[in-house]
């Protein structure tokens, strides 16, 4: 069994290798904009306390690779406590349309369907796909079948400040994150943090037959002292022309605000998520060590999606109110594949925790 194991990981590995190595002069954007209403912070009673019904607004129009465009609404219901047990359980309300751009002039577009449903999120903040409704739903037109594909696994979020269970217990170990800077391992140690635990994230395959299902496991990391998201042992698995590929993930995404945030409201997210980050190299083991500002350096020399996410957010008070987002991401060495599964996982899959304060 450990010789056929070792047999298949190689061939995912090659396989992945294969891919990249097809396109690797290829370069994509994702570019766009995401508004966010955030109505349970501004109309709440006089308690401070949000009542049932108000929901947080996503309202995304993404481009990504100049090849479809997702754009329509992502509303966050909130959990609301009462002494027992709850007034009101927390779910995700999707209805976004999916358009395919024409390659020749990408401002001519179709609809051929959308991204729609209902995830729960239960007490503890896991995002139940498995129990929801989402799925893409693509029309048939012309040649083209229609067909449907539905988000499924678990996505556990940041535990309840109360929870005393196994969620809350996930961030309490201090962890180690390495990343590759030049060719160098560069290990930060990370204490204080929150995470997102994929279990099997399928997210769903369009919105065309190029783009097929891709599967998610393992750990989106928030640093609080360095204001960053991290990959934790993250793999993503699909399958195209029969063949089966798994990426893995690496890298960060930083969140950097302006010295006058508290009154232009402004900042940004700033990208380096690396896909199949080659390994340390023989030379790399005798360069000079690399400090923890080499971390967050950007190497545009490996396989990657970087680039910026800024914010122009409204204040009421200490807290964001609204924010309008200007997304400009461009890929390095990728596959359409790799990007469309990494734009799903930003816009569809994390938008909520990658936004709330």
């Amino acid at each position: 069994m450990k010789m056929i194991r070792n047999i298949m990981v190689g061939l995912l590995v090659t396989a992945a290798t294969v891919l990249s190595a097809q396109t690797a002069d290829q370069t994509y954007t994702v570019t766009g904009e995401i508004a966010v209403r955030y109505n349970t912070r501004t109309q709440v009673d006089a308690n401070g306390t949000v009542p049932g019904g108000v929901t947080d607004k996503y309202a995304l129009d993404i481009n990504v690779a100049n090849s479809a465009k997702m754009h329509g609404t992502i509303e966050f219901l909130p959990f609301i406590k009462n002494t027992f047990s709850s007034n009101q359980d927390s779910q995700l309300s999707y209805l976004v349309e999916c358009d395919v751009l024409n390659p020749k002039n990408p401002t001519q577009a179709k609809n051929v369907g959308r991204v729609f449903g209902i995830v729960p999120i239960d007490a503890n903040n896991v995002y139940r796909f498995d129990d929801g409704t989402l799925k893409t739903a693509i029309f048939p037109i012309g040649t083209a079948k229609g067909f449907e594909s539905a988000f499924k696994g678990i996505a556990m979020g940041k535990p309840p400040t109360s929870s005393g269970g196994v969620f809350a217990k996930l961030k309490k170990e201090a962890l180690n994150v390495t990343k590759m800077v030049k060719g160098k391992a560069v290990t930060i140690p990370v204490a204080n943090y929150d995470r997102v635990d994929f279990q099997k994230v399928v997210l769903g395959a369009g919105p065309v037959q190029i783009y097929p299902e891709s599967v998610f496991n393992g750990a989106l990391i928030y640093d609080y002292g360095r204001t960053a998201w991290y990959f934790e042992n993250v793999t993503v698995s699909y399958v195209i022309d029969g063949r089966q590929y798994q990426d893995k993930l690496s890298g960060n995404i930083r969140w950097i605000e302006s010295p006058m945030r508290a009154t232009n409201g402004e900042g940004s997210y700033e990208f380096d998520i690396r896909v199949n980050e080659p390994a340390q190299s023989e030379v790399a083991a005798f360069a000079a060590t690399a400090d923890e500002a080499d971390f967050f350096a950007t190497d545009n020399t490996v396989p990657a999606l970087t680039g910026t996410m800024k914010y122009k957010d409204m204040m009421q008070r200490d807290r964001v109110a609204s924010s309008t987002i200007n997304v400009a991401l461009t890929s390095n060495k990728l596959t359409k594949q790799q990007v469309m599964y990494l734009s799903k996982m930003l816009f569809l899959v994390v938008v909520v925790p990658l936004n709330a304060e």
